[in-house]
């Protein structure tokens, strides 16, 4: 089961259409509405980043977790 937090954001106002996102998603999980850009079958994706990283508008967004450790002293 996935968990919609950590799923790739589509900024609706900032997707142009162009679907390069779509065609480079190696999965099929990303798809169209409204001439727009959708994350359609969020169960298939994998996380890769390639959509964020083709996109020319900047408009696909995927969050991530940091974490720090300190390390040990001894």
């Amino acid at each position: 089961m996935y968990d919609p937090k950590w799923m790739p954001k589509i900024y609706q106002f900032l997707c142009n259409g162009c679907g390069a996102c779509i065609e480079t998603c190696p999965t099929g999980a990303l798809g169209r509405q409204a001439e727009k850009a959708i994350l359609a079958y969020p169960e298939k994706c994998i996380y890769c980043a390639y959509c964020e990283t083709i996109c020319p508008q900047n408009a696909i967004e995927l969050p991530y977790l940091i974490l720090h450790y300190e390390e040990d002293s001894r």
